[in-house]
């Protein structure tokens, strides 16, 4: 089948920006019509100028070969029209049956318009390109006011948003400055972990520690992405800085981890208002290598495409309070899991004398929270799978007007009904 995609979001420009459809959701209204004829150089070309002279637009077109008759082959043209008024309609049908044997119209299809989202990894080549992203700037931090730091931090950021999912990641050489902050860090980090993380968290670790040795010195992102693809399936994408929450939950429906390649400045080790590679790699690979938190991960990724933007923030505050910031009893001791608390020294003497809240999802979805400042709160659940059980249960919840699958083979984002994804240049 030759399937010629819809013209919703079929060609991205760097300039392009994502309409969410603020309000309620957009519903286009459709019509279905089949056409055989006979399969002969310009068939479709005819059928084309048909539509064109009745002055309809066409948003799909598919065609399948039929089988072979003494009349030659015949082809089945399936071609999807925005609804006319009747009697426009009616002269269309007209008009295509003088032409044609078989002209086969289907009833009149709601189709929901939902916010665009990569379907495949050709549209992953979009992240931190399409959607602004408006970043908090401290300015008595040096990470924000030291113009050297920031000189290496965009040089850094430039090759980094390079990178295209499926090909190596870039190498940084890494100064000697860079690696000392990283091994400094580390050491500390990993002492504080041990007694504030889960025995989740810190299995994974070590497993990853011994084969990549963390301790030494500051690990390659496409090291990081082979040990994940073999251990769960999850891939890296280098990127710049801070996306969007869609950008960024998007592709976790593709399995994909969006990543930084900078290191936070040398003078507050303690602490950093942006993600850094110490955060990615510290906080947040251990858990992608767990196979149950790489499949919740993609689970929530896929709920994240297309709902609607009040939902979307919703989804990503809660994303926020678990895999970020989230805890969980263990031997009747509340210890962090989240990638937040694991690569914050700061969050880390924190947490022991912290205040925490029983998570519920549908309370703590509208809850505000700081990002540049440590936490003053930390939810927590029961169990780890309690955690899980409590986001699929509210990503269930949300309004969607269709349901979204991963095909592993073909690595495309697959929905069980027709929708318009809608992207418009501003």
């Amino acid at each position: 089948m030759i399937r010629i995609k819809n013209f919703f979001g079929n060609h991205l420009k760097q300039n392009f920006k994502i309409d969410y459809l603020q309000g309620n959701e957009q519903i286009i209204y459709l019509t279905d019509i089949e056409i055989i004829t006979r399969d002969y150089p310009g068939s479709m070309k005819s059928i084309l100028k048909s539509f064109y002279e009745h002055k309809t637009n066409l948003s799909n077109i598919e065609t399948k070969l039929l089988n072979q008759t003494e009349q030659g082959r015949k082809v089945l043209y399936k071609l999807t029209y925005d609804k006319l008024e009747d009697h426009q309609n009616r002269e269309l049908i007209r008009d295509l049956k003088q032409r044609y044997d078989h002209v086969l119209e289907t009833h009149d299809r709601h189709v929901p318009v939902v916010p665009w989202y990569p379907k495949d990894t050709y549209d992953l080549r979009t992240i931190g390109k399409i959607m602004e992203v408006k970043e908090e700037v401290n300015n008595d931090h040096p990470q924000f006011s030291d113009p050297e730091y920031r000189k290496r931090r965009e040089e850094i950021a430039k090759v980094s948003q390079a990178h295209i999912v499926g090909e190596p990641v870039p190498i940084i050489e890494y100064t000697k400055q860079e690696q000392e902050t990283w091994k400094k860090i580390y050491s500390i980090l990993r002492q504080k972990c041990q007694n504030v993380m889960s025995n989740r968290f810190l299995k994974n670790l070590a497993r990853i520690e011994n084969q990549l040795g963390f301790h030494h010195k500051i690990p390659q992102l496409r090291d990081i992405d082979a040990y994940l693809q073999a251990e769960t399936g999850f891939r890296l994408k280098a990127t710049h800085g801070i996306l969007s929450q869609r950008e960024f939950l998007n592709a976790l429906g593709h399995r994909v981890f969006c990543c930084t390649q900078y290191i936070r400045h040398h003078k507050t080790p303690e602490y950093t208002p942006e993600p850094d590679i110490v955060h990615e790699l510290v906080g947040h690979v251990p858990m992608f290598a767990d196979p149950q938190v790489a499949d919740l991960s993609q689970e929530i990724g896929l709920i994240s495409c297309g709902i609607q933007q009040k939902d979307l923030s919703r989804l990503g505050t809660l994303y926020w309070f678990t895999l970020e910031y989230g805890a969980c009893k263990e031997d009747d001791k509340i210890k962090g899991y989240g990638a937040g608390i694991a690569s914050s020294i700061q969050e880390c003497d924190h947490f022991p004398s912290a205040s925490f809240e029983k998570f519920d999802p549908f309370i703590h979805a509208d809850r505000s929270y700081p990002i540049q400042t440590v936490q003053p709160t930390y939810m927590y659940t029961e169990s780890f799978e309690e955690a899980f059980h409590h986001l699929l249960q509210f990503g269930s919840s949300l309004s969607k007007p269709f349901k979204t699958y991963y095909d592993f083979q073909t690595k495309q984002i697959k929905s069980d009904r027709r929708i318009i994804t809608h992207l418009s240049e501003q």
